[in-house]
């Protein structure tokens, strides 16, 4: 398997099996996947990580320089390990065979087998037969093994989610993940969610020895992985929580770690019902209470009359300095447009009933986004409404994010049909 990068360290091209094994069509799938984080070749000298949303795998690899019209490139060999320590493994088991097979007998006399066959008779007379004492242990491995291959692999989200429920002992209200609407929004089937939604919570689970452990380069790729894919499914609560883990002080690790499973647990894909049986609709961008909030409202914001405040934003720049197509940015520019209205819709109605934390939540998801398209003036505004503790500026913050985003949107889309 190989693959071609640029002068600028950009995957080009890639052979057919590589392209098979990651699972995409083509190099433009590829592409895209590599520029929303969700496939990362970690290349270190003579070695590489392919990390993936369900996996990383580690190869060996033969680089070479390529001279073409377009300039310099590198052919990247990519050679699995497994393949290199199994043929290591049988150059080194050989000769120990050799040895064992031309070594002799440790008895060459009829009463050495004689007293063998004595010591093995006495043995099944007392009950003990090795051969059958070996098959049920080998039953017993498998029979674990199953159980084991039963937990973590669940034929669905909502089993999944019961299985942490017991594994955490979690006995807190639900978190609804409203997967019609979610998987809408990313442009996936619900079923389709479902199964990566399973995936997600087998591979969290699959990390947490890393997220405990002592070794802050295995704590920092576990963080890394569960944080995008997360991003990726929409479940800004468990986002935020993981985020937080990037910057815990060591001694409070374990409680954070704790709060991340104990929230898992609590993900359910059912819509609760009152105690009358009414459905009560939650957003995975707000937990589920117990009892109904006693919110005080903050009032209402008009932003009917918000003047624009313009800022000059080239997406030819934010391309150049993400390494990425205008193309793909002005994609990701259009999603992001369309979740600004709905998020906003969402903070406005927050405001009115007094829920300062869904309006912190809500500003953090879009600074992200914001952020990585290098939407600075609209990044730092909405950072500002993240770590907003006063309601009383909360207003003139909200407004001066949508005078900044209403002349970011015009300007975006006076330049796209031209």
């Amino acid at each position: 398997m190989y693959y071609i990068t640029n002068h600028n360290g950009q995957v080009i091209a890639a052979s057919s099996d590589l392209l098979a094994l990651l699972e995409v069509e083509n190099i433009d799938a590829l592409y895209k996947q590599i520029a929303l984080d969700a496939i990362e070749f970690a290349l270190e000298d003579d070695r590489i990580t392919v990390k993936t949303p369900l996996d990383e795998t580690h190869y060996s690899v033969e680089k070479e320089t390529l001279s073409s019209i377009l300039g310099e490139m590198t052919l990247v060999r990519l050679i699995a390990e497994s393949q290199e320590e199994s043929t290591l493994e049988e150059e080194s088991i050989l000769p120990l065979e050799k040895e064992k097979e031309e070594a002799p007998l440790p008895f060459d006399d009829e009463e050495a087998l004689f007293d063998i066959k004595e010591e093995k008779k006495e043995e099944e007379e007392v009950g003990i037969a090795p051969e059958a004492e070996a098959e049920a242990e080998v039953e017993t491995a498998k029979a674990e093994e199953d159980d084991l291959l039963n937990l973590i692999l669940p034929s669905s989200a909502e089993e999944t989610i019961g299985t942490i429920a017991q594994e955490k002992g979690a006995a807190k209200a639900p978190v609804y993940i409203d997967v019609e609407q979610i998987s809408q929004s990313i442009g996936i089937s619900p079923e389709d969610y479902n199964t990566f939604l399973t995936e997600y919570i087998d591979t969290a689970l699959s990390l947490e020895e890393d997220l405990r452990s002592n070794d802050p380069g295995k704590r920092t790729a576990a963080t890394h992985t569960l944080f995008h894919l997360s991003n990726v499914l929409r479940l800004p609560v468990i986002t935020e929580i993981i985020e937080q883990l990037k910057y815990t002080e060591e001694e409070d690790i374990d409680s954070s770690i704790e709060s991340f499973y104990d929230t898992l647990s609590r993900l359910t894909t059912t819509k609760p019902e009152t105690a009358k049986g009414e459905e009560t609709k939650l957003s995975v961008e707000r937990e589920a209470g117990g009892a109904a909030e006693n919110f005080e409202s903050f009032g209402t914001i008009d932003l009917s009359d918000v003047k624009p405040i313009h800022f000059d934003f080239q997406v030819s720049e934010a391309a150049e300095e993400l390494s990425l197509p205008a193309e793909l940015i002005e994609e990701f520019i259009q999603d992001f447009i369309k979740q600004a209205h709905e998020e906003t819709d969402k903070m406005l109605k927050a405001y009115e009933k007094g829920d300062l934390e869904t309006i912190q939540k809500i500003g953090h998801l879009l600074k992200g986004t914001a952020s990585n398209l290098r939407i600075n003036p609209l990044s730092d505004t909405l950072y500002e409404i993240q770590f907003c503790d006063d309601p009383s500026k909360l207003e003139a913050l909200i407004k001066e994010y949508w005078a900044h985003f209403i002349s970011f949107e015009t300007q975006f889309n006076l330049k796209s049909q031209h």
